[in-house]
């Protein structure tokens, strides 16, 4: 049976639908019946059996075309999304306690190596899970007592020094808990590791809570949050904000950014127009009609042709 189950984790991590960044996979079972030889009820077994054992969470359930909004345009099946946990050898350490990322490094696009254009997180050790509890006690006392936004959702965090940078991230991450109910089960520390590149690529908290209800330069809404009976809830807001991360490692314009787009390219549209108004009165102004009428002028034209 184990050996069977050893199989079939391997066939899941060969397939097209694994992402080794993000650890998240998204097989297909008919790929799996086909390819691999499994049969369904198996399938449906060493999938369950993964979930026991703390080695395999759900990020998104998947769906059949009669319930995909009409507004996304597909028509297809959606396949569920998994991700694949490592287990930790200290003890008393929560399935969320992954390894957190405390920064982002975007390689060139020319990289050739290894490393392709992709956001890489470095990652920090795992914290036990009594200092997590702590964070997390630490994180509702104040959202509980919140009585102002923590920061202003339409305000970015790249002002100041280093060290106020980092106070507004911290800010910025927690106003977003407060915003995001799944967000509460983690640290804000943690929240603030995955949330930091996009927020000093100008995003602000109002793109991130969008981000991760939506999908990017579409209209389609996520039907559900996705985070129910999610143990890794890191992992599953690193995969609702990396489908906004482009194939060339950069990200794609947040909707405040397009918002500010297209003010400026309205606010110089105006402008040109005014511009354009301008200069025809100033023509006008200059114009100097004829001393003779139209009449005059036909006839010395019929005389100038019989002459």
């Amino acid at each position: 049976m184990k050996a069977n189950i050893w199989r079939f984790v391997n066939a899941i991590a060969q397939g097209p639908g694994f992402d080794p960044a993000s650890m998240t996979i998204m097989p297909l079972w008919q790929r799996l019946q086909e390819r691999f030889g499994f049969p369904p009820k198996s399938i449906s077994n060493y999938f369950r059996r993964l979930r026991d054992w703390g080695v395999l969470a759900v990020v998104a359930t998947g769906r059949t075309a009669e319930f995909t909004p009409k507004s996304s345009g597909r028509t297809e099946n959606e396949a569920a999304i998994y991700v694949l946990l490592e287990k930790a050898d200290v003890q008393s350490v929560e399935k969320s306690s992954v390894p957190v990322p405390t920064r982002a490094v975007n390689n060139p696009p020319h990289a050739t190596r290894e490393g392709d254009s992709k956001i890489q997180m470095e990652a920090a050790p795992p914290l036990t899970s009594s200092k997590r509890a702590a964070q997390r006690r630490e994180v509702n006392h104040q959202l509980l007592n919140r009585k102002e936004p923590f920061w202003d959702p339409n305000t970015t965090t790249n002002a100041g020094n280093k060290r106020e940078r980092r106070e507004a991230e911290r800010l910025a991450s927690l106003e977003l808990q407060f915003r995001s109910f799944p967000l509460q089960r983690i640290s804000t520390a943690h929240v603030a590791a995955i949330c930091r590149p996009f927020l000093r690529a100008g995003w602000t908290v109002k793109d991130l809570k969008h981000a991760i209800d939506w999908r990017p330069n579409t209209d389609a809404r996520y039907h559900h949050d996705g985070a129910a009976g999610v143990d890794n809830t890191g992992a599953w807001l690193r995969f609702r904000l990396g489908k906004w991360i482009r194939p060339d490692g950069g990200f794609y314009r947040s909707p405040s950014q397009k918002q500010a787009a297209e003010q400026a390219q309205r606010v110089a549209e105006r402008r040109a127009a005014q511009e354009r108004r301008e200069r025809e009165r100033g023509e006008w102004a200059t114009y100097t009609p004829l001393a003779m009428g139209w009449r005059e002028r036909v006839a010395l034209a019929q005389e100038a042709q019989s002459a």
